[in-house]
């Protein structure tokens, strides 16, 4: 019995998106692929050498980097191994050995080369910022610290690595160094809101209150134009529950810039520290409806606001008459609709609701790929074919390297009975560039594709289609199926039919469809004992009562072909009566051969 495409609809992917990240190792290797090697300075030696001995040594050193360049690892590892023995002086080798230790993940051997490579050439500030980079990896925050301490001893200009520094003091708890550092990195680069807040955060760990303020007020006096600097005092005093100090500075700034947008902002925490709700509202307000607020300020202003008190039913009723106001702003953007549909999600609204949001959304942003695929979950969920042929058209069009676009596409073809667009659909999809993660997806579309062939009468193409599905994914339970049933049809290669056939009923020895066809292989192979055991199961489910919903949908499976197998099964394991049975069944039920009359006429099997 051949899998239907309709039963391959009622499960519906999952679209999974992922970011990777580079690691340590990640980097070493680029490090050991680029075009250039370690950075040498002087060689030292301990005594001195000669001309052809150092000619000796830079012509295998070259010849190693060459080879690293290359890529070939191994020559160059050995090569290196080799210029170790000919200079063991040599920084730029111990170097390159180093970060092929780290490669083999002989940690202990690649501190050594490392840290040789740093002390015979003490000015390599690269050799030190490898070095640095491998403690920092290990978290060994001491041996961290000195390397960077002689870093920047080597190149006082490295703000940088200043950086590196401050983060380590602030994990060993030396605020005061970590203050002194980031004094050095202001010199360098000039006052900035970052520098102020990370000393003021330093100078309240260390309890000096008034040296923290005045890092924010210094700030403010280089540059007073910049109302923001005051306001972020304001917020501070706030914090510290110095109301009435925030107060005078919000205020100050309100003669100036009434409608400042940090100001604005302020306005709201200020509001509910001192729970005055009618000033919240109207901050509130300021912001999301102002015409000179921009429409990011908005959007992080509004998912502020309605992730506030969750629970409360009366709050999450204000919210939404916020949102219903805000978007009939006509110059709301794409992401405040956005935002408003995942709020719905969030309310557990009706897909219809969230529907038109997403429409929306889309209509602000064609290329939305969110709202693409919110849409087309619900058109799936709706068994609307036409959206979802409308929705995937488009989504191609902008995401053309995206297969799930294409599989929708295609089974809304099918489901419309347009077979000859599903086929184009695929045939380009499977063309796209194949991601490891839509390798499963890329094989269910061959499938369908060989299930569309064989129904245009295409038997090979059909064929080569159900290969290529395998390909992908050899335990593709539809494909090996349809693939094997096809064949028994045609009477051709049953041996490898029933290796298909069976790995389907060893998967879900309850399928009626996988039986069905591993029972009907048999049959045709004239193991009739064996093919009744595989059918006594099947009538078995058409027979009882079904006492599980796995045992329902087993028995809803048995169509009026499958019970013609049974009764061709049972004929010639000499049970006629038992035959007529059930292709009188059979009859009634439909989907049967043109031959079943003639059998029941005759009352015997009749081969095709």
């Amino acid at each position: 019995m051949v899998l239907d495409i309709q039963d391959r609809n009622k499960q519906v992917k999952d679209i999974r998106f992922f970011l990777g990240q580079i690691g340590l190792w990640t980097a070493c290797i680029l490090l050991l692929s680029a075009c250039g090697t370690a950075r040498p300075s002087k060689v030292h030696t301990e005594l001195p050498r000669t001309a052809a001995q150092n000619r000796l040594y830079d012509y295998y050193y070259t010849e190693a980097v060459k080879q690293k360049i290359l890529g070939h690892h191994d020559e160059s590892f050995q090569l290196l191994q080799y210029c170790r023995e000919l200079n063991p002086q040599a920084g730029e080798t111990l170097y390159d050995l180093g970060m092929y230790a780290l490669l083999m993940r002989q940690d202990t051997l690649a501190e050594e080369y490392l840290l040789r490579a740093a002390t015979l050439e003490p000015d390599n500030i690269w050799y030190r910022e490898t070095l640095s980079s491998y403690y920092l990896s290990r978290s060994e925050w001491g041996k961290a610290q000195e390397c960077l301490e002689e870093m920047i001893r080597l190149n006082p200009k490295r703000s940088d690595v200043m950086m590196h520094l401050v983060n380590l003091y602030q994990n060993e708890k030396k605020y005061a160094q970590a203050i002194g550092v980031l004094n050095r990195v202001e010199t360098l680069e000039g006052k900035s809101l970052q520098l102020a807040m990370e000393k003021y955060w330093l100078y309240m760990q260390l309890k000096e209150k008034e040296k923290a303020y005045g890092e924010l007020k210094s700030l403010i006096a280089e540059y007073p134009n910049d109302l923001s600097y005051q306001v972020v005092l304001g917020r501070e005093y706030l914090v510290n529950n110095e109301i009435d100090l925030a107060r005078q500075i919000f205020d100050d700034v309100a003669k100036k810039e009434p409608n400042n947008t940090f100001l604005l902002q302020a306005e709201m925490d200020y509001a509910q520290v001192v729970k005055n709700d009618s000033l919240f509202q109207a901050s509130l307000n300021r912001i999301l409806f102002g015409k000179e607020v921009d429409q990011q300020t908005k959007w992080s202003v509004m998912k502020a606001y309605a992730a506030q008190q969750p629970e409360d039913s009366l709050y999450q009723l204000r919210v939404k008459q916020t949102f219903k106001k805000l978007l009939a702003e006509p110059e709301t953007g794409a992401e405040i609709w956005m935002l408003y549909a995942v709020y719905q999600i969030t309310q557990k609204e009706s897909p219809d609701s969230i529907e038109p949001t997403w429409n929306r959304v889309l209509q602000l942003q064609p290329d939305n790929q969110a709202a693409l695929q919110e849409l087309l979950r619900i058109s799936i969920s709706k068994q609307n074919f036409r959206k979802i042929e409308r929705l995937c058209d488009k989504a191609v069009q902008y995401y053309p390297d995206m297969v799930v676009f294409y599989y929708y596409k295609a089974m809304a073809h099918y489901q419309l009975d347009e077979k000859k667009q599903a086929i184009a659909t695929i045939e380009l999809g499977v063309q796209q560039e194949i991601k490891d993660e839509d390798k499963g997806m890329i094989s269910d579309m061959y499938s369908i594709l060989g299930d569309l062939y064989h129904e245009q009468k295409l038997q090979e193409k059909s064929y080569a289609a159900y290969d290529s599905a395998l390909v992908y994914n050899s335990q593709n339970l539809g494909a090996l199926n349809n693939y094997a049933y096809f064949l028994s049809l045609e009477n051709k290669d049953l041996d490898k039919a029933q290796e298909m056939s069976f790995k389907t009923v060893q998967a879900e020895s309850d399928n009626v469809v996988y039986l069905d066809t591993y029972a009907w292989i048999l049959f045709l192979k004239e193991k009739y004992t064996e093919a009744k055991v595989y059918m006594d199961k099947i009538v078995g489910y058409y027979e009882n009562e079904p006492e599980s919903e796995k045992e329902k949908e087993s028995k809803a499976s048995v169509s009026g072909g499958v019970l013609e197998h049974a009764g061709d099964i049972y004929f010639m394991c000499g049970e006629a009566d038992k035959a007529l049975k059930y292709w009188k069944i059979a009859q009634e039920m439909g989907d049967v051969s043109p031959l079943l009359s003639e059998k029941l006429k005759q009352k015997k099997y009749i081969a095709p």
